[in-house]
Order: C-alpha cells, then sequence, then structure tokens
C-alpha cells in the first residue's frame, strides 16, 4: 500500500513554486509545477492546499503571458476556504488578471482588498511582489506617487538577493518611465543608461529597457533617435515574440509615417491587426488617429480614436495624443485646430490625476 503525501510537503513545494513565479524564472517554474502536479494524486486530503495550487497555477499562467502572447487562462475561483492568506491570493490575483485585461483600476481595487490582508503574508518577497504589482496598477492611472511609494518598497527587498535582480530592473524601469512622463528627461536618461548596462544578460528585461530610451527620445521629439531604440528593441528575438511588442511596431510605424520613411505604413498595418486581435483599445485608438492623420486624412475618424481613449478613461494618452495632433495641425498652418487638441490634451492633463471608477 503506497503511503500518502503529506500536505506540508506539497504546501512547501508550492511556496518553493510561488518564490520561482516572482523570480520570474519561467523554465524552473514550469518544471516544478509539473512535480507538484503529480504529487496531488498522491497527497493527502487537503482542501487548503488544493487552494492554494489552484490559485498558484493561475498565477503561472500570468507569467506566461507577461513574455508570451499565451491564450488568456480561466478566471480563479475561490474555494471555500477561510484562511487569510489564500483570501490574499485570490483578490492579488484576480488583481493581476484585471490588469492584464488592461482594467487597470479594477486591478487597483483588488489590490486594495489584498493590502488589507498583507499582515498574513510572511514571506518578504511574497509582500515586494505586492508592493511591486500594486506600484504598477497606480503607475497605469498616473497616480505617481503612490507608484513610486510601492516601488521603492519593492526595491528595498528585492536588492537584498541577488536571484530578483530582474524584478530590480523592472522597478527601475517603471520609476524611470515615471521620470519621462512628467518631463523629467535627464533623469528618467540617467537611470535608463545604467539598467541598460545591468540588464545586457536579460534579453526581454533589455528590450524594454531599449524600448523605454526610445520613448524618452520621443517625449522630446527626438524621432530619429528614438526609432533607432524602438528598431534595437525588435531586434530583440525575446520581445519580438511578446506581448508589449504589439506596442514598439506601432509606436515605430507612427515615428515612421510622421518621418515619410519607407515601409511605415505595412508596420501600421501589422500594429492594427495586432491591436484588434488582442483586444488593445490604447493602441487600436492610437492606429486609428495616426492613419487618419498621416494616411488618409479624416479629422472624423481622429476625433474618433480620441473618443476611444477617452472612453477607456487612458485620459494620459489621451494628452499625449492630442498634444501630437496639435503639433501637426500647427506645423499644418491650421492654428485653429491646433488650439482645439490643446485644450483637450489641458482637460485630459486634469482628469489624469482622479482616480474615479471604472
Amino acid at each position: 500500500m503506497r503511503t500518502a503525501i503529506s500536505a506540508a510537503e506539497v504546501g512547501a513545494r508550492c511556496a518553493e513554486w510561488y518564490k520561482l513565479m516572482i523570480a520570474r524564472d519561467i523554465e524552473k517554474s514550469t518544471v516544478i509545477k509539473q512535480e507538484i502536479s503529480m504529487l496531488l494524486s498522491d497527497m493527502e486530503q487537503s482542501d487548503k492546499v488544493l487552494a492554494y495550487y489552484s490559485l498558484l497555477e493561475f498565477r503561472h499562467q500570468l507569467l506566461l503571458q507577461e513574455s508570451v502572447n499565451h491564450v488568456e487562462g480561466p478566471p480563479v475561483v475561490i474555494m471555500d476556504q477561510t484562511d487569510p492568506f489564500l483570501e490574499f491570493l485570490y483578490y492579488f490575483m484576480n488583481g493581476q488578471n484585471e490588469f492584464h485585461k488592461s482594467r487597470f483600476k479594477a486591478a487597483i481595487r483588488l489590490y486594495v482588498r489584498a493590502e488589507n490582508l498583507l499582515e498574513h503574508v510572511t514571506d518578504d518577497y511574497e509582500r515586494a511582489e505586492f508592493y511591486q504589482r500594486i506600484a504598477e496598477g497606480y503607475y497605469h492611472i498616473n497616480q505617481y506617487t503612490f507608484a513610486v511609494s510601492y516601488l521603492e518598497l519593492a526595491l528595498n527587498i528585492f536588492k537584498m538577493d541577488e536571484s530578483y535582480r530582474e524584478k530590480v530592473l523592472y522597478a527601475e524601469l517603471v520609476l524611470a518611465a515615471i521620470d519621462t512622463e512628467i518631463n523629467r528627461f535627464d533623469e528618467a536618461e540617467t537611470r535608463y543608461q545604467r539598467i541598460r548596462r545591468e540588464s545586457v544578460d536579460i534579453p526581454f528585461a533589455h528590450a524594454l529597457i531599449l524600448r523605454g530610451i526610445g520613448l524618452n527620445r520621443l517625449r522630446q521629439n527626438l524621432q530619429e533617435e528614438a526609432k533607432e531604440y524602438m528598431e534595437l528593441a525588435l531586434a530583440i528575438p525575446e520581445h519580438k515574440s511578446s506581448v508589449i511588442a504589439l506596442k514598439t511596431k506601432a509606436d515605430l510605424s507612427f515615428i515612421k509615417l510622421r518621418l515619410g520613411e519607407p515601409g511605415a505604413l505595412s508596420l501600421l498595418v501589422e500594429a492594427e491587426q495586432l491591436a484588434v486581435e488582442r483586444g488593445n483599445i490604447e493602441y487600436q485608438a492610437r492606429c486609428l488617429i495616426c492613419r487618419h492623420l498621416h494616411v488618409n486624412p479624416d479629422q472624423l475618424k481622429v476625433d474618433q480614436g480620441i473618443q476611444m481613449l477617452k472612453d477607456d478613461e487612458l485620459y494620459f494618452d489621451t494628452a499625449e495624443v492630442c498634444e501630437e495632433i496639435s503639433n501637426f495641425y500647427e506645423k499644418e498652418g491650421n492654428y485653429k485646430l491646433a488650439l482645439n487638441y490643446m485644450k483637450i490634451a489641458r482637460e485630459m492633463n486634469v482628469l489624469q490625476f482622479t482616480l474615479g471608477s471604472d
């Protein structure tokens, strides 16, 4: 008669699995997932461990989604448990699911509920993972003070262990992006160049940093330099096959269209298709605006794209594109339209600092 494997042993392996996912070690986390799934068939009865495994399995799917365009997994279903740590995981991982669907305010609401249970998370690196995730959520709704505060908490922990070096790079990347968005271009450039050197052996992170440098140059209207960095990012295979490559391809097509370069339209078409396939409203709108500003001029379509961004409460992005549209019309000598879009940009700059609701 075979002896049942203790639930405590499987639970300990699950904890190891979670740490590997926090460190973004996809290869090892995939291996240990397979090992644990085999252990479950011989484990003594434990609803708590089964619930733990179910939540971690979903976290593993999210990890894969962050790296390549995997099909979205099923929604998380919480078991009938009263364990506060499992409740924390439930809200935290459902928050991550909302984040991946670009429903950032919904993600924040779930993260806040998870934060109320954070005292039950005893592992420092699990807490750091939470701090980084909620920071990214606040960054995406332009609440930079909250984002920076949580990123600093995450960095203080992750920097203590070299195995979390990639997490440190991503936290630094968001801090640099915040500097770019508040026009601290020199500070952003200094941070970007430092983490660029530190990331040469981590291709995916390195590509995102190159893209970030490109965006920093783009915000300064350094189109040629921005183009070079976007191309460098797309030349890295780990980035080219990722979900974020959609944004890089689209941004590169916009730059090429502004510069009047060959190949711009075919790249725009590819970006448009990817944005629709992946349900990315932001880049569907950006592509629509760019097409009808530079390829088939149509102000009504441009306004339609702006409305798409506003309806999705992407106020920072709305302000950004309206500034670009204003600059376009100013160069065309149409000062009335240039002023109109600059006014919209200013309105959006005010709205972006309100939390509101989804």
